[in-house]
């Protein structure tokens, strides 16, 4: 009787370790942020226009876009911005389908656009790197071929900069679109959600400390001056670029009403593979700013702890203690190991496979963000693994998304 107790206790405690881990950043960091937000006065005016608005350099690489490039330029070309004081410059990794012609029918009547293709495939940041080495704007806009931007989203991103002098990197609002309403296991409906949720926490970030702990890669604008040259390979240039910008002490701000949209895929699979890649840049990110806890520890390197690298290093958490427990069911005897891995399998049921065909309605809505959660965290492992495994060069394909 007496190994029983022990087991149950072992396990108890391995639970109440994970769920610590895992309340930290989802749930005590935000709502401490929440409180002092709520007292929080909102220092930048950001409704006070410039007399002059700063040069802008929109630079984004493209590789087979066909389906969304004329989309994304006319986008562009939509802006309520001066034409005189924005270059569109565009990047194609060596596209195989019809993506250059139709960038170089633009180029043809639109001046302002400036068009290279690559002479072999190089990957989006040497693509952004050369791109901006083409200009001399104050102010670089990076952007994905797939985001498209409201009329009014530059010069809400630009609005905060000509505000605040401290201000050198603005991440606009993005926001998904072509969300089926047909699918019963619709990722992109418990991602839209989480996006919501993420960004406010980016927003008061912002507002209380103008340390947003991210801005997204498809609309942000950063002053040339603190523009870093993207290391080859790297997967999340918007994040390496946040935190140079904080490491300098400098301020990173969200701009909610800088609206971009992009055609978010219904499809799992395509979604969480984009996952994955997501969580290999994650951490190349943390190799090269881990450093930033100690040496810049408030508020950049708390926040950093907080909301990304605990985040982040919970399912490695998750991972070893449901080993240690195998490991130890199977030391205390074969009827605890049975009974152990019984229970493991259950949850992987549950919250992984989720067979919500077969389960009450209410249940399966009880469900579907759980089984979201273990997902994302399932991709930021093997997100891990891949950065171990693989030398990444950078060289990507488009997500196929939903188109309205």
């Amino acid at each position: 009787m007496l190994e029983y107790y022990v087991f149950y206790g072992f396990i108890f405690e391995t639970l109440v370790l994970a769920i610590l881990l895992m309340l930290i950043p989802y749930f005590l960091y935000p709502k401490l942020v929440n409180l002092i937000y709520k007292y929080k006065s909102h220092d930048i005016n950001v409704n006070v226009k410039p007399e002059v608005w700063p040069s802008v350099d929109i630079v984004f690489a493209a590789f087979n876009e066909e389906t969304v490039i004329r989309e994304k330029i006319e986008s562009i070309l939509a802006l309520n911005y001066p034409k005189d004081l924005l270059k569109i410059r565009i990047g194609s990794d060596c596209s195989t389908d019809s993506t250059d012609l139709i960038i170089e029918e633009f180029q043809k009547r639109e001046k302002i656009i400036d068009f290279v293709r690559m002479n072999t495939r190089s990957g989006k940041s040497n693509i952004i790197n050369a791109l901006v080495k083409r200009g001399k704007s104050k102010i670089i806009v990076g952007t994905d071929a797939n985001i498209f931007f409201h009329p009014d989203a530059l010069k809400e991103m630009i609005l905060p900069i000509a505000n605040d002098n401290e201000v050198h990197l603005v991440g606009g609002n993005l926001v998904y679109r072509g969300i089926s309403k047909n699918l019963l296991n619709n990722i992109s409906k418990n991602e839209k959600l989480y996006i919501n949720w993420e960004n406010d926490l980016k927003n008061k970030e912002g507002v209380i400390w103008g340390s947003s702990m991210g801005v997204e890669g498809g609309c942000y604008a950063i002053k040339r001056e603190s523009f870093q040259e993207i290391p080859f390979g790297t997967l999340m240039e918007d994040f390496f670029q946040t935190m140079n910008v904080l490491k300098s002490n400098k301020k990173v701000v969200f701009a909610p009403k800088a609206i971009c949209t992009e055609d978010v895929s219904n499809e799992s699979n395509m979604e969480f593979k984009r996952k994955i890649r997501i969580s290999q840049g994650n951490w190349q990110n943390l190799k090269y700013f881990y450093t930033t806890v100690l040496t810049n520890t408030f508020p950049t390197g708390i926040i950093f702890l907080c909301h990304k690298i605990l985040r982040w290093t919970l399912p490695i958490f998750f991972f070893l203690g449901s080993l240690r427990n195998i490991i130890f069911s199977f030391l205390q005897g074969g009827q605890l190991a049975i009974i152990s891995i019984i229970f493991q399998i259950l949850l992987l049921i549950l919250f992984v496979l989720f067979p919500q065909r077969i389960l009450p309605k209410a249940l399966s809505n009880f469900l579907k963000p759980l089984s979201y959660f273990s997902w994302m965290n399932i991709a930021l492992f093997l997100g891990l693994i891949r950065y171990l495994r693989t030398s990444e060069t950078g060289i990507w394909q488009p997500t196929t998304r939903n188109k309205l």
